[in-house]
């Protein structure tokens, strides 16, 4: 560090000076912004939190940095490693786009609670404690339930490429996974990530941040492995979807109403055996000892593949790392639950697009009863050719589509699900009254033909770069037949809104 105290010398003697803290402390550093946009500093702390500078500790940090320089991680990935280490300090260097901020960011902070006032709060939440509706206010402020999904896809995928390369991650937690600021965009990074190595199943050291550690390196019984990474990641986005931590029920939040704590639990800290492993999970279905009513509705957020990763994660999973999920499964689920996401015009707060509201039984928001806006529905299946039946959709796209507006389709309507393309646009689709506007996108490679037809028999043009369809209704069907490693035909309807 220079003479002065936020300026700090790495390697190569260039100063970096530090800017804002970016989240809390992680399992063993903080990590500032710098004067300069693109770059952040991770200063390692002690037990105690101050920065570690003896020359000892300094030498075996900066080995263990530059080692994980020359771990063969894909230079495509979104994943800030370390690029120079510093001088007479613990820390190093690293990339950060500007306009990021952390997953935490998802939970509603001090100051973000300054920035919600009584007015900010809709009637369809004046019921609720002004602090928990604050909650929801900003959970819709920050992307809804579709923003979480999207982002923890993309997170899930990342993490996915790195497994497959025969690493684990090893400290995943809200403050080491970022997203870029503005809602139009959700680039993914993972920063923090001098932890990234080989798996170890003992001894070495052990990393990770309270609450999110498996309970196998809580219990100090394994040295990290790629299921350990999988529970750390369930945890975050069972926390980032419902507000609510897995393993803090009743029997950790004080709402028990019984007297085991006396009888089990003598001078122990409950969080930290909640923590461990040691209770059941909020919604385990055999055990209802430490379940939980808090947070939001799960069965508003979770699809039933989501959910049984989840119940594998944290009932089966929770003692045997071996039988929990890998996080292979993890990215389409997720994609497929934020394909099937709609936006309230009401409430701004996201639902799947066939819930039946109890009161109304028709397809009204579960928040605040509005009508289900007009929608694009997609469903896209395989193609075995003419004499074959169609079987249930392999995938199913769902937007609000709005009049004048643009609607682009992902790359993953019309092919097998592929983590680093899917998101590449091949579609455009707009809506007016006069009828349907599909545009080829730049980046789209499929062969594609339409049909503005109901029947799909029905003569097929082949998309050169757009093709109208009248409008004659106020529910359209048409038909897209694509080809890219396979073969789709996918069915498109607009329907909805009232219209």
């Amino acid at each position: 560090m220079s003479k002065k105290f936020n300026e700090y010398v790495d390697e190569y003697q260039n100063i970096h000076i530090l800017g804002e803290q970016l989240a809390p402390p992680g399992g063993q550093g903080i990590v500032y912004r710098t004067k300069d946009p693109d770059l952040a500093i991770k200063l390692v702390i002690d037990s105690e939190g101050n920065t570690v500078n003896d020359s000892e500790s300094v030498e075996k940090y900066s080995q263990r940095f530059k080692r994980v320089r020359f771990l063969p991680i894909p230079m495509d990935m979104n994943i800030a490693l370390p690029a120079v280490v510093l001088e007479n300090k613990a820390g190093y260097v690293m990339q950060l786009l500007s306009e990021m901020v952390p997953f935490s960011h998802f939970w509603l902070d001090g100051k973000s609670a300054e920035n919600i006032g009584p007015d900010d709060i809709p009637a369809w939440l004046s019921a609720m404690p002004e602090n928990e509706a604050k909650k929801i206010v900003h959970y819709y402020r920050t992307g809804g339930l579709r923003r979480r999904l999207h982002a923890l896809y993309k997170c899930s995928s990342l993490l996915a490429r790195l497994h497959g390369n025969g690493m684990v991650y090893g400290d995943i937690s809200p403050n080491n996974i970022f997203i870029s600021e503005g809602l139009d965009d959700s680039s993914v990074w993972l920063i923090d990530a001098d932890n990234i190595r080989f798996e170890i199943t003992a001894g070495g050291s052990v990393v990770y941040t309270p609450k999110y550690g498996a309970p196998e390196l809580v219990q100090g019984k394994d040295g990290g492995r790629p299921s350990s990474d999988c529970h750390a990641f369930a945890v975050v986005a069972f926390y980032l979807l419902s507000l609510i931590h897995p393993f803090v029920g009743k029997k950790v939040d004080g709402t028990d109403e019984g007297d085991w704590a006396d009888e089990e639990n003598d001078d122990e800290d409950i969080e930290d055996k909640a923590y461990a492993g040691l209770f059941p999970w909020v919604d385990d279905q055999d055990d209802d000892s430490n379940s939980s009513d808090s947070g939001l509705p799960r069965s508003l957020l979770l699809t039933e593949k989501l959910t049984a990763l989840f119940k594998g994660t944290f009932g089966p999973g929770r003692t045997s790392p071996l039988l929990r999920p890998t996080i292979y499964h993890w990215p389409e689920a997720l994609a497929q639950a934020a394909d099937m996401t709609v936006t309230c015009p009401g409430c701004s707060m996201n639902y799947y697009y066939d819930f039946i509201h109890p009161e109304t039984e028709d397809h009204n928001c579960p928040y605040c009863k509005t009508q289900r806006p007009q929608v694009l529905i997609l469903d896209s299946y395989r193609w075995n050719g003419p004499d074959k039946p169609l079987n249930s959709p392999c995938w199913r796209y769902v937007r609000e589509i709005s009049q004048g507006s643009e609607l682009t389709v992902p790359r993953r309507i019309f092919d097998e699900f592929a983590m680093l393309d899917s998101d590449t646009a091949e579609v455009l689709i707009s809506s007016s009254n006069n009828g349907i506007l599909i545009k080829k996108s730049d980046h789209g490679k499929a062969d594609l033909s339409v049909a503005a037809d109901s029947h799909p028999q029905s003569g097929f043009q082949k998309l050169y770069s757009q093709m109208k369809i009248d409008r004659v209704t106020p529910d359209v069907q048409f038909w897209m037949f694509a080809h890219l490693n396979s073969p789709r035909l996918v069915k498109c309807m607009i329907s909805g809104g009232g219209k």
